[in-house]
């Protein structure tokens, strides 16, 4: 009889605590929930590694950017060069007309004339003529050095200008990747979620068999147990009344020794209420009332883990127990009056 009450509270425990919907199969939904998870958990990884690629590709970018500012002023600091010698041979060049068709007319006049004969004139045109083409092949040579440095300096500036275009683009991207894998990282953490769930309810289903037939022994014999061998602390008398207490540690010891099934069971006594609790299977949270010159346990919660049942279920569960005590009255003619729990205690008052 008591294994069958034991099936029918599993049985009604897992039709109305189980989170996902009866007609769903719980199994499946929970194989879904893992591949889901792994399927997020490759995603993660890949977006990893495609952030660290960004950011190393950002990384190259930012030393080929800064190789290439070096190489523009080095090329800058080229021109700059060039253009002083062109200015330097420009004022040669000046020079050398100066001399040749104005100051220096005469003197180079009376040099032609003062050729012996037509060979040495001629060759002494032809000297002053490779002079001439001397300064200007310089200096078209130069021109052409600063055109050629200025174009490789326009291209450096061009390319330095593509790559902090580059950049910028795989900053955004780096933001993107980032902002995606916070937001799988979510869908983890809800996924997680939702297994740790179904892993609850798969532990406390594998449990049944052991927790609710501890309860059910607990229930079926508390109203049973010998309440009336505690031996009363701070018992006092008045011509009205009588007070007396007995103290939680000696209720748990009674609780074990009645059986070994109890060996586990604690009680425990806290301001206005009192807790059952069976090592890690369950914990049973109440207060007291009277009923009839008897002490009722009204048991308003029970946990499993983390996990705590109230309402409608909790009264199926509790259905059909006898949750009352009966404890000896020290004096007769006396009725239950007060029963008031304090932290490691608790304290009955009669009265006539």
């Amino acid at each position: 009889m008591k294994k069958l009450i034991a099936i029918i509270i599993g049985s009604i425990f897992l039709f109305n605590f189980i989170l996902v919907p009866a007609q769903s199969d719980t199994s499946s939904d929970f194989d879904k929930a893992k591949e889901e998870e792994q399927k997020l958990v490759l995603e993660l990884l890949n977006l990893e590694v495609e952030r660290l690629k960004t950011q190393k590709s950002l990384e190259d970018l930012a030393i080929e950017i800064e190789n290439l500012t070096v190489a523009i002023q080095e090329k800058s600091k080229e021109i700059q060069m060039v253009d002083k010698d062109i200015e330097k041979e420009k004022e040669i060049i000046k020079t050398w007309f100066r001399f040749l068709y104005m100051d220096g007319t005469n003197a180079i006049l009376s040099l032609l004339l003062m050729s012996q004969n037509s060979s040495e004139l001629l060759h002494r045109l032809i000297y002053i003529d490779i002079v001439t083409n001397y300064f200007y092949n310089k200096l078209e040579n130069l021109n052409k050095l600063v055109n050629y440095k200025r174009e490789e300096e326009n291209r450096l500036t061009s390319q330095r200008l593509q790559l902090i275009e580059k950049q910028k683009e795989q900053i955004e991207l780096l933001k993107k990747i980032d902002e995606l894998s916070l937001a799988k990282s979510q869908m983890l953490e809800e996924i997680k979620k939702k297994i740790a769930n179904y892993q609850k309810i798969f532990a406390m289903a594998d449990n049944l068999d052991k927790m609710f037939p501890s309860l059910d022994y607990l229930l079926s014999h508390l109203s049973q147990f010998p309440w009336d061998t505690l031996e009363y602390k701070d018992l006092s008398f008045s011509f009205f009344s009588v007070s007396a207490s007995f103290t939680d540690v000696d209720v748990t010891k009674m609780i074990r020794s009645y059986s070994d099934k109890l060996k586990d069971v604690t009680v425990s006594f806290s301001r206005e209420s009192f807790e059952i609790k069976d090592d890690d299977s369950y914990t049973l949270k109440g207060n007291f009332a009277i009923e009839d010159n008897k002490i009722k346990l009204l048991i308003n919660s029970l946990n499993i883990g983390d996990i705590k049942i109230g309402g409608q279920l909790l009264q199926k569960i509790l259905y059909g127990y006898d949750t009352t005590i009966t404890i000896k009255i020290p004096v007769e003619g006396f009725k239950l009056k007060k029963v008031e729990a304090e932290k490691g205690y608790v304290k009955f008052t009669l009265e006539k």
